[in-house]
């Protein structure tokens, strides 16, 4: 972001003390208190959507970080070189400890109010069109095994193998093997209904349920960054959220439990969603993550 950026701030009723550089965009420290300025690529339409659920989720008690309307009424700002950008409210707050026991449940606490609220969402919206549909966990791991198959016929036509390569070669029919038993429970399951149910009632999956987007304010959990809300099944965060937490934490199955209760105690987990979060836990994501990283490379690795 380059200091151009900065003439949009003219473009807001705000009496400003300071700005700052963070993670790419701005903090801004003005008498009414802190924001963030951020380069913005979608429509006006788009955030005065999500406006609606920003506002349905301060009425419910919930701190985000809402976006603020210029001096014109307009969410997004246009710079002098023709970039667009969105202020938002921010805070002096931590991010939530990935390995801090208190902050995990309380970020899954509030993972479960967050659902349970936003779990029938179709009289929210108006005349707005609302949020777009979100992925289907069956079609995307399909995808991945698929993607999974075309890096092992590669790496089995590769004359010079390097290290990395033909350790790869050793393994990579176990981990196709749980893909398939993976994708076969989650077709047995009632996921597919499961997803219809959660899209026709506009229930909302936040999508980007990790430490990076919960930040802590004392006792208080802070939303922060909710861009990729859709319509899908909530226990795809739950999923999301406990997959990264177990991975920072060595797989500690005793927080697992904790974690699961402590959402199951907030707002149910009915015997379908567990029997697609099992499945889900059981898919090997991450050697996915790790092959297709490998795969898209320059093939270097040893």
């Amino acid at each position: 972001m380059n200091e151009k950026a900065l003439t949009v701030l003219e473009q807001y009723d705000l009496e400003m003390n300071g700005t700052y550089r963070t993670k790419g965009n701005y903090g801004c420290d003005t008498t009414t208190g802190r924001y963030i300025l951020q380069e913005y690529n979608n429509s006006n339409e788009k955030m005065a959507t999500m406006k609606i659920l920003y506002n349905h989720l301060e009425d419910s008690g919930f701190q985000t970080d809402y976006v603020i309307e210029n001096k014109e009424g307009s969410y997004v700002s246009i710079s002098e070189d023709g970039y667009s950008y969105i202020l938002k409210r921010w805070f002096d707050a931590e991010e939530c400890n990935a390995y801090n026991q208190e902050h995990i449940l309380s970020a899954t606490k509030r993972l479960a109010e967050f659902h349970h609220i936003c779990e029938n969402t179709c009289d929210w919206w108006g005349e707005d069109k609302g949020l777009h549909t979100g992925k289907n966990i069956l079609k995307k791991f399909s995808r991945y095994t698929n993607e999974i198959v075309q890096i092992k016929n590669y790496i089995k036509k590769r004359k010079n193998k390097n290290y990395f390569e033909i350790e790869l070669q050793k393994i990579s029919n176990d981990y196709y093997n749980q893909c398939v038993s993976a994708l076969d429970v989650i077709r047995q399951s009632e996921y597919e209904n499961v997803f219809d149910i959660s899209v026709n009632h506009k229930s909302i999956n936040h999508g980007s349920y990790n430490y990076h987007n919960i930040m802590f304010d004392g006792d208080t959990v802070i939303f922060v960054n909710l861009t990729k809300v859709t319509y899908a099944p909530q226990i795809q965060d739950l999923y999301d959220f406990l997959r990264k937490i177990m991975e920072k934490n060595n797989w500690d199955a005793e927080l697992g439990r904790k974690i699961l209760d402590t959402y199951d105690q907030s707002r149910t987990i009915s015997t379908a969603e567990y029997k697609i979060l099992k499945a889900m836990m059981c898919y090997p994501e991450k050697f996915w993550k790790i092959v297709n990283y490998y795969y898209n490379s320059n093939k270097a690795w040893y």
